[in-house]
């Protein structure tokens, strides 16, 4: 849906990339000039389509240059990743596996995790369910917030209060779908003791990183005065945001707060305009829920 321009936002973001094509060019210009160490900076350029156009060939490239010049374990790691899942190469499970293996088995935490999730669905090795939970707890153990989220939902029905305490702890390393969840834990009392406020304030964080369940769950505890006082305006606002990430419910709540004036001054138009936003999304989402169910 089309929002309102800023013209200070639109300042501010021509200013960044103008900044981020001139560290482009920078870092080309290293790498060109023989800094091997300049070689991951560069690969990370391209992956991310950061001062220039997004390149997984070049990416891959770069990466594999840094490992080998270099022997840094990020760039063999994500060169491993992007043969994995075939980005900017041809996809090879296999290598990518033994690779990430070795790493992991090296000590290197993300691909502890990434071997964690090729067990999990027999990528380059056969499915192994138990081998997958202890590569889970290594990652867990080394405190990387997605493997003690992981490790917190897989624990959810064996051991409440253990997994209550990983998803915290994921939480408080900001991983946003973690602060939803812990913040549902603190509402319905699921391992620990029920909390209002902390449901509310962990809720807010998730939210405020963009993640829509908990921006519509946060205008919804806006609305009723859960865990904080009731306020309609911070209720619309957060409302619109996870419409506008594509939120049906939101969408149709938002509708009906702009043709009831709540929270905001009545608006005919934009209010048909977000009814027929949800009755889009509606379609959409019971589409892609009819193609997922046909492919199991």
């Amino acid at each position: 849906p089309a929002v309102e321009t800023d013209p200070a936002a639109e300042e501010m973001l021509k200013l960044r990339q103008e900044a981020e094509e001139r560290t482009f060019k920078q870092v080309k210009g290293e790498v060109k000039a023989g800094f091997d160490d300049s070689l991951v900076d560069l690969a990370e350029l391209y992956y991310q389509g950061v001062g220039t156009k997004q390149n997984y060939k070049k990416a891959y490239k770069y990466y594999q240059k840094a490992a080998q010049k270099t022997g840094s374990e990020y760039a063999a790691y994500s060169q491993a990743f992007m043969l994995m899942y075939g980005q900017g190469v041809k996809k090879a499970p296999l290598q990518a596996f033994d690779m990430l293996l070795q790493l992991a088995q090296d000590g290197y935490p993300p691909a502890a995790l990434e071997i964690y999730r090729a067990y999990k669905k027999g990528s380059g090795c056969q499915q192994d369910d138990a081998l997958a939970r202890q590569w889970l707890e290594k990652a867990a153990n080394y405190r990387l917030p997605s493997a003690l989220l992981y490790l917190g939902i897989e624990k959810g029905e064996e051991d409440p209060q253990e997994s209550f305490s990983l998803l915290k702890q994921a939480a408080d390393l900001e991983s946003e779908r973690a602060q939803y969840l812990t913040a549902l834990g603190y509402q319905t009392g699921t391992g620990t003791e029920p909390n209002a406020r902390r449901a509310f304030d962990y809720m807010l964080r998730a939210a405020k990183q963009r993640y829509a369940p908990a921006q519509w769950q946060t205008a919804q505890w806006y609305e009723q005065g859960y865990g904080t006082q009731a306020d309609l305006y911070q209720a619309f606002r957060w409302t619109r945001l996870a419409a506008q990430q594509g939120v049906a419910a939101a969408q149709e709540r938002l509708a009906d707060m702009y043709e009831r004036g709540q929270g905001i001054p009545a608006n005919a138009k934009l209010a048909r305009k977000w009814q027929k936003e949800a009755q889009k999304t509606k379609k959409q989402d019971a589409k892609k829920a009819q193609e997922k169910e046909s492919a199991r």
